[in-house]
């Protein structure tokens, strides 16, 4: 654990780059630029100071291409998430197996005490999950619209029943008070994108409904789901019915939520704890989604979320990219944060409020993932691309090369991990997987000047990528060896394991 931190100067650091007295300086140039503070208080970006380094970029024009002409909206009940969908490239004898495998193997590492699979390692991740889930009754906190009966205690009373007009303010105003609001929720940050004419290619057709249910491979072929399709109408609100979830055809915003997860427990693969990590971001965001939509009422206005606990209306990654939160990663499961790194959930909530949005970024994440192959190299199954480039093209699955790919969609130009490689190994493993995330050279703590400066030269330019990459190999980050697993119980970690002064400017923060 020691070797998580170092003691390398500043100028020691900037010596070794070829950065001293020069170097940054002209990085500079490439940064935004404001003539005044009137240009600060009406930029996107608002009351979120961003690092210097962070470019912004045309709206609409994220680092990772984009064909439009070529997005197609993609069917939720089709991901590999959903057993049915799995076996239909494997079988559904091979997907039994391995949930039965699983289970065995879950119960060996209880029986023998095994670091990271004990009994109060998984009691943590069990406790974890927590109101994760939307169909079990009493625990509905995730819903398309929120509350709606001002008669229970704590659901907002609309202007109409207050008997004063609803809230207006400027589209940039908006988004400042809404930012305040959902981090005092417990949101990490928010960004905003307009649901234009593109963004709405690539809502889902329809969510998951009850087709996440293991049981019906036992009954194969499954029975048809309760699924309800997205669909836009010419109304004034938005409003759920027995076959559809209804969004009016009017201008929308999108806001994409981060919520961080622990990255101390992220190193910690073979582990519970790392899957504990995992679940609390939904816990979060089921509180987080269910206050905003509340406070949007109480404006007058209304927020679409999650119908379900793990999947809304559109792909979180997405709306993290295209609003400016984060960055494309090498591996196409998940995108990278400057401030937060790869180890941050992100969710979506549309709204009819008026929103200013906020640009997508270049911060050189995407750039440095064209050289930099270290999740390639700790993925257990080779899943991750080792490709140079990224590419249009979907390439076929390595285990299901007769079958046409229905899991990815095309209009991208990224590199393209075999998700069905990934997700059968994901599964068979009695506290899943993601070394890839735990790994990654930006899973590292954010107080550290030198983090910061290797941030910084990533952003301004490649040439050091191969340096960086192999300075992070060197001071020992990534993965926690298994036999250290147990010391993360020693350890005293911030409040939910996050760095909740990060975007904080005021009330004592830096």
């Amino acid at each position: 654990m020691s070797n998580f931190h170092s003691t390398v100067s500043r100028r020691d650091f900037m010596k070794g780059l070829g950065l001293v007295g020069a170097g940054l300086g002209t990085a500079t140039a490439t940064a935004p630029l404001f003539k005044d503070l009137d240009d600060v208080s009406s930029s996107a970006w608002g009351n979120w100071k961003r690092p210097w380094w962070i470019k912004e970029r045309e709206l609409g024009n994220p680092t990772i291409e984009i064909n439009w002409n070529e997005m197609q909206r993609f069917d939720l009940r089709e991901n590999l998430w959903m057993p049915h969908a799995l076996a239909s490239y494997v079988g559904v004898d091979k997907v039994l197996q391995i949930f039965h495998e699983k289970g065995a193997s879950q119960a060996e590492g209880l029986k023998n005490n095994k670091p990271g699979q004990s009994l109060r390692d998984l009691a943590l991740a069990s406790a974890s999950s927590t109101f994760n889930t939307s169909y079990v009754p009493g625990q509905e906190l995730k819903t398309w619209l929120g509350p709606q009966k001002t008669e229970f205690s704590g659901v907002s009373a609309t202007p109409e029943e207050l008997g004063v007009p609803k809230w207006e303010g400027t589209p940039e105003e908006n988004l400042k008070m809404l930012r305040a609001a959902m981090r005092f929720f417990g949101a990490s940050q928010i960004a905003v994108s307009a649901l234009d004419t593109n963004e709405r290619k690539i809502i889902s057709t329809h969510d998951t409904g009850n087709a996440h249910n293991y049981n019906y491979l036992y009954s194969w072929p499954p029975p048809a789901t309760d699924a309800k399709a997205f669909v836009f109408e010419n109304v004034d609100k938005a409003y759920e019915g027995n076959d559809k979830y209804v969004l009016p055809d009017k201008p929308l915003w999108t806001v994409c939520i981060a919520v961080q997860m622990s990255k101390e427990m992220f190193r910690h693969e073979e582990s519970h704890l790392r899957m504990a990590a995992n679940s609390s971001r939904y816990r979060l965001h089921a509180t987080i989604q269910y206050l905003t939509q509340n406070f949007l009422r109480g404006l007058g206005y209304q927020g679409m979320g999650y119908p379900k606990s793990y999947w809304g209306a559109l792909p979180a990654q997405a709306t993290a990219v295209l609003s400016g939160i984060a960055e494309m990663g090498r591996n196409d499961n998940y995108c990278i944060s400057p401030e937060f790194g790869s180890v941050c959930g992100y969710f979506s909530l549309i709204t009819d409020l008026p929103l200013m949005p906020t640009p997508p970024i270049d911060a050189g994440i995407f750039r440095f993932c064209h050289t930099c192959r270290k999740c390639a190299e700790a993925c257990p199954v080779g899943g991750i691309s080792f490709e140079a480039e990224p590419s249009w093209e979907i390439p076929p699955s390595a285990i299901a090369t007769d079958k046409p790919i229905s899991f990815s969609t095309p209009g991208k130009r990224t590199y393209h991990t075999d998700a069905l490689k990934c997700r059968l190994y994901f599964d068979a493993q009695p506290s899943y997987c993601a070394r890839c995330m735990g790994t990654c050279v930006f899973n590292t703590n954010t107080s550290a000047m030198v983090h910061e400066l290797v941030k910084t030269t990533v952003s301004s330019t490649g040439l050091l990528n191969g340096f960086l990459w192999n300075a992070d190999k060197a001071f020992g980050y990534g993965l926690v060896p298994a036999e250290e697993t147990s010391k993360w119980w020693d350890l005293s970690l911030p409040l939910y394991g996050q760095d909740g002064s990060i975007g904080a400017t005021d009330g004592g923060y830096k």
